[in-house]
């Protein structure tokens, strides 16, 4: 079988590509191992940095790409790959904003977030699902582009020091794809826990790490590249999230569920004592925060007016982007992992944390609302909007790192053409999305501010399907 371009992975970096390269022409043939197109970017939030945007001017946000390219550098610090952070947040609002509204995706809100002096995460309707299903739309109407589900790439095809093809293992048995240019973009490895533990080697070896990667976020890729001599950067810039609860429905017990809507909760620690800012939720503050604690999980206390908005970003717990609110129910009655009280000794009691240390916590934490303080002296959170735990019955949300995303991965020149270990491009070899860092392997350093991993992925997936064209 023959084509223009192939692309390994059908996730947000590699149906950008898809069309970007359809559009200018070539052929394309899309595997992936999954049955759906998605990939992560499927179940992700789908919130999107951009700055200087239309909506940002509606809202009176005043905003420019040098600043927010500020912002980038110093959140990331010196392992940025500055020139690819550049060129993302000039050309973020016509290559990603407008392009995006050109398919269908309505951008519905901006919200602020942690390390960004003015609001930029470009919220679309009905999630990364809506993203995706935008980008599918597209694609399946365009005749120059294939598309192989179920189909698992195993090895690349090499012919005169370039790649041209690959091999896979599909339901019909072995296949061999013959292409001008290859594209790799199978996403991280945050569902192989051995990869996970292997790479983020800083971690104490007792600590409980859930997964949550896409479910074909396997290290496939990366296996590939490495065998052919690609560079790799950063691999244990392995991003956690801190709120993160165990599937109690996993056999195997690896896998993670996003917790989201707790805003106004407590986090307690083994010891039923505060110990960070819970307004500092994302992977430089809370997952580091929570990494100090021995052992390395928090409980996040709720009641119940805090449980009625509480979602679970995973497909089973949604309608679309709605939650189904039996399941979460259903998850807060039957999770070991949740305990639940109508008092807080009761609450301590099914949590297994000290009953005097927990009711002096929340007591602690009630006092200073009621005497209007609008920062926690102790840990710098504002007070401002947040009520008492006050309404029974009350939860205790058990929390765990969570392996999310990789901020690492295959170094790429410009043109998302991959770099072997002497910096020199492999003809006919491109990489884009997690894989590659989400861009050029290193685009957010050691951090990443949110928004700056699903924006890249799809930048750079137009990026590698323009050059391969």
């Amino acid at each position: 079988m023959k084509t223009d371009v192939v692309v390994v992975g059908a996730g947000g970096a590699g149906i950008a590509a898809a069309l970007e390269a359809a559009g200018r022409g070539a052929q394309v043939l899309v595997l992936d191992p999954a049955a759906e197109a998605g990939g992560a970017a499927r179940t992700s939030g789908g919130g999107t940095f951009i700055a200087g945007s239309p909506l940002q001017e509606r809202l009176g946000i005043r905003d420019s790409p040098d600043r927010a390219l500020e912002d980038w550098l110093a959140w990331g610090g010196d392992a940025v790959d500055g020139e690819w952070a550049r060129r993302y947040v000039e050309d973020g609002v016509k290559d990603l904003y407008g392009w995006l509204a050109g398919l269908g995706v309505e951008w519905i809100r901006v919200d602020w977030q942690e390390g960004n002096r003015a609001p930029r995460w470009h919220a679309p309707r009905d999630g990364g699902l809506g993203v995706i299903r935008a980008l599918e739309r597209a694609a399946r109407a365009e005749p120059r582009i294939g598309w192989r589900p179920r189909t698992r790439v195993t090895d690349l095809v090499t012919a005169g020091g370039r790649a041209a093809g690959v091999l896979a293992q599909g339901p019909e048995g072995p296949v061999e794809v013959r292409a001008g240019a290859v594209l790799i973009a199978s996403g991280g490895f945050n569902n192989n826990l051995e990869m996970v533990r292997r790479h983020a080697g800083h971690l104490p070896p007792d600590t409980r790490i859930l997964l949550g990667g896409g479910e074909g976020a396997r290290g496939d890729g990366h296996a590939i590249l490495e065998r052919i001599g690609a560079q790799f950067v950063n691999m244990d810039a392995v991003w956690m999230y801190p709120y993160a609860t165990p599937d109690y429905q996993d056999p195997a017990g690896l896998r993670g569920l996003v917790c989201r809507g707790l805003e106004g909760d407590v986090w307690v620690n083994r010891q039923g004592r505060r110990f960070h800012n819970e307004d500092l939720r994302g992977g430089a503050t809370g997952a580091a925060a929570l990494l100090r604690q021995r052992p390395a999980t928090c409980w996040s206390v709720i009641d119940a007016r805090i449980a009625a908005r509480y979602h679970v970003a995973d497909p089973r717990y949604r309608n679309g982007t709605a939650p189904r609110r039996d399941r979460v129910q259903q998850l807060l009655d039957d999770s070991p992992f949740v305990a639940r009280g109508d008092t807080p000794e009761a609450l301590a009691a099914s949590a297994g944390l000290d009953a005097g240390t927990l009711r002096e916590t929340l007591t602690a934490h009630h006092r200073m609302l009621a005497a209007g303080l609008e920062k926690d002296p102790d840990f710098g959170r504002s007070l401002r909007g947040v009520e008492p735990l006050s309404e029974p019955p009350f939860y205790a949300i058990q929390f765990f790192p969570l392996a999310r995303k990789n901020l690492g991965g295959v170094r790429t020149d410009l043109s998302c053409q991959v770099l072997d270990r002497q910096d020199r491009a492999i003809p006919g070899l491109f990489a884009a999305g997690e894989v590659a860092g989400m861009a050029g392997g290193r685009i957010n350093g050691r951090a990443g501010l949110e928004g700056t991993m699903f924006g890249p992925s799809l930048f750079s997936g137009r990026v590698a399907g323009r050059h391969m064209a």
